[in-house]
């Protein structure tokens, strides 16, 4: 007898061997039980999950000849004793059950000359005359017309037993004359206990794991994992390992997306190039690469969320390894990564180098593990203002996306700000704060005051222009260097440059508080930063104070003085003004100017 493949051979003979599809099989054999037949079943669902098989168990229960009548148990073809009736339905060569494909029959004409003009003619054996018509969303227009009245009052001896996989197709005029049952996909579960049945059967050596890895190749669909497993044994034999499975089917096991969530977990991105190249050799598919990694994320995901084994039907991995890679990230990071490599599996269908898009889309996932969250970003700034507020530096935070080649020579106020510095800039494509503003943030925390590590060294402006070497003539020299020549200036004005521990304070009176805001501009102020540092030998932060000249006397004072303090009072009412603080901020302005309307 000439080989046949096993999707044909192991189809089910019976109503229980109908895998995933329990409630609609015993649904339809009590309706045959208790006479409750109905003339028209519509059978929608993916494919190969068991529509046309169930139409002929329909069939074969309704013409089986070793019952009286109707039966939910009709005789199995597997048994050489079966009646010819059930046997020739089984083998599509019975004259009574007509099989008719409309994709191939799509016209009125062949509604007509196969169904309309045979309708009305007995069954030639048996009970009842079955039309199964495959694929009946196909039919045009006029076809399901002319099959209206037909399905509505067809003679007692006709069935008719539809199935289809886009149930949409179906003018609801159709199905409204039908009993319409959804076939379901089928869990991974249950089509790795039907391979192994027949397996077993067969007299194959095949173990648990690379069963589950052919019957999550199915996707749901029983067809398509025992196609799968005929070509598993046209290359490997009687004897399957794991490593075959994935060699014939191309299709990353679970130690390949192991490695893929480790690399990204430790931000290795070799790793992630030596997966792929790995993966090109040997001739995978890197879109059913993409969707296996997909579906691993999912896993993840639900096992952080929930940890519903029954939720984890498709794994290829077990539950506690799941587990376990799923503890190395946060939900966001699992939400961000699918929608990304979603995003690159979609590109790689009209790809001209898809190897190229896979590497890529691998390392922008390590790299999204960099950015931080917007309410990371808010709580930082918080901090900040607190600190402003209170004058203490907030706490060094710990972030488990931060990089992992980070200087740790950094103090705490200048490393929180660089780091808060560099997420905002990652990720401002996510409605973060401009990073202007996280530049004046960083200024901010870098003026707070810190411990005082040692005495302070205070030099007056006037000596520190006739002591040569001292510590404004220093950070001159710094800023000589960087050709910054105006900050010179600005500096020039001020009354008191003093070094405090890790600090330089530079004092101005109320009169040049011009100059020191031309000092507190972010960029301004960066420049100043380093000329500090370098001139002291280590990281120096600056704070800047204002004096005001006439608080040391008592004497009255002159109207253009009073006029100027009248101005200075109106000039920081405005700038308290919460609306003129959120102008600054959005445009990164400064008041120079107040006048009175």
């Amino acid at each position: 007898m000439a080989y046949q493949v096993i999707a044909r051979k192991w189809r089910p003979q019976k109503f229980e061997d109908v895998t995933g599809q329990e409630i609609l099989t015993q649904t339809l054999r009590n309706s045959i039980e208790h006479g409750r037949l109905h003339h028209a079943y519509l059978f929608s669902g993916a494919r190969g999950v068991g529509k046309t098989t169930t139409a002929r168990l329909v069939a074969k229960a309704l013409n089986c000849h070793k019952a009286a009548g109707p039966t939910g148990t009709p005789c199995s073809t597997m048994d050489e004793t079966a009646c010819a009736s059930c046997r020739e339905i089984a083998e599509g060569r019975s004259m009574d059950v007509l099989e008719i494909d409309a994709a191939s029959n799509t016209g009125v004409d062949n509604v007509r000359d196969v169904i309309i003009n045979s309708i009305a003619i007995a069954p030639a054996r048996d009970r009842y005359k079955v039309f199964i018509i495959d694929e009946v969303h196909m039919l045009s227009p006029s076809a399901f017309n002319a099959l209206l009245k037909t399905i509505e009052e067809p003679p007692p001896n006709v069935v008719f037993m539809m199935a289809t996989t886009e149930e949409q197709k179906v003018p609801e005029t159709i199905t409204s004359r039908c009993q319409l049952f959804e076939f379901r996909t089928i869990a991974t579960a249950k089509i790795t206990e039907r391979l192994r049945f027949i397996a077993d059967a067969e007299k194959i050596s095949i173990s648990d794991e690379a069963v589950r890895e052919i019957a999550r190749a199915g996707d749901g669909s029983m067809r398509d994992a025992q196609s799968a497993f005929d070509q598993v044994i046209s290359f490997a034999g009687d004897q399957i390992k794991t490593e075959d499975v994935e060699k014939a089917l191309g299709i990353a096991g679970a130690d390949v997306l192991a490695r893929v969530v480790n690399g990204i977990a430790e931000n290795k991105a070799a790793e992630a190039l030596a997966i792929v190249d790995d993966l090109v050799m040997r001739g995978h598919n890197l879109r059913n690469f993409c969707r296996d990694v997909l579906g691993h994320l999912r896993d993840l995901l639900v096992v952080k969320v929930s940890g519903d084994p029954k939720l984890l039907d498709s794994s290829s991995a077990q539950a506690s390894t799941l587990q376990q890679q799923a503890a190395l990230f946060s939900e966001s990071d699992l939400v961000r990564f699918f929608h990304s490599l979603a995003e690159t599996e979609s590109c790689l269908k009209d790809a001209a180098n898809p190897r190229y898009q896979v590497e890529v889309g691998l390392v922008k996932l390590m790299e999204m593990r960099r950015l931080a969250s917007l309410s990371d970003l808010i709580g930082r700034i918080n901090e900040l203002e607190n600190a402003l507020r209170t004058g203490q530096a907030p706490a060094e935070r710990k972030s488990p996306q931060s990089a992992p080649d980070s200087s740790p020579s950094k103090t705490p106020a200048r490393s929180a700000a660089s780091a808060g510095s560099k997420q905002n800039a990652s990720a401002s494509g996510y409605g973060t704060p401009s990073s202007r503003d996280s530049e004046r943030v960083g200024e901010h925390l870098s003026n707070a005051s810190m411990e005082t590590e040692g005495p302070s060294e205070s030099i007056s402006n006037e000596a520190a222009m006739t002591s040569p070497g001292s510590l404004i003539d220093q950070i001159k020299a710094a800023l000589e260097k960087k050709k910054r020549r105006m900050l010179i200036a600005a500096l020039d004005a001020a009354s008191r440059v003093e070094a405090e521990g890790n600090e330089v304070l530079i004092e101005f009176t109320s009169d040049a508080r011009h100059s020191r805001e031309t000092l507190a501009k972010s960029d301004n102020a960066k420049a100043l930063r380093e000329a500090c540092s370098e001139a002291c030998g280590r990281d120096m932060g600056i704070r800047f104070s204002i004096r005001d000249s006439t608080a040391e006397t008592n004497e009255p004072l002159s109207p253009e003085e009073e006029e100027r303090r009248a101005r200075k009072q109106t000039r920081q009412a405005a700038a308290q003004n919460p609306t003129v603080q959120q102008v600054l901020r959005a445009f990164g302005g400064e008041i120079v100017d107040v006048k009175a309307q």
